[in-house]
């Protein structure tokens, strides 16, 4: 089952602020970039940071795949066994993560490994992991 990022405000003003702030610096540049190849690496950059803050925000998700939870936030993957998975709980954490929410889920697994997620439907993707692993501690206090 796939449970997509839930997007706060916050992110997303951070992320799309970020790619208005590009493109307006190179529209508003006084005198514009020097020569050809100024303005080629300046339009360069922007397309290819705009791209992966798009893919970042429109390709987030969070998938149960029989004891395996895939992690997907653009480019980046984690597979994680559901199995190893020791507590999840509620969190505000500002860290960078494959979360588009500052209101966060902390998923502890193996030994001393985190990553903070923020699915839309917390209670449901919580119900189907413990099911799959009964031994979770889920603290949403």
């Amino acid at each position: 089952m796939r449970f997509y990022s839930k997007k706060g405000l916050i992110t997303g003003v951070l992320l799309w602020g970020t790619i208005l702030f590009l493109i307006g610096s190179f529209i508003f540049l006084p005198g514009g970039p020097d020569g050809m190849g100024e303005t080629t690496t300046t339009i360069l950059t922007t397309i290819l940071l705009t791209t992966f803050i798009s893919w970042v925000w429109f390709g987030t998700y969070y998938e149960i795949k029989g004891k395996q939870f895939i992690v997907v936030s653009g480019p980046f993957r984690w597979k994680i066994d559901i199995m190893s998975i020791n507590s999840i709980r509620k969190t505000l954490n500002p860290l960078s993560s494959p979360a588009l929410s500052i209101k966060r889920l902390q998923i502890r697994y193996g030994n001393y490994n985190t990553i903070l997620i923020s699915p839309k439907h917390e209670k449901e993707f919580c119900k189907m992991i413990k099911k799959i692993n009964p031994k979770i501690e889920i603290n949403f206090n």
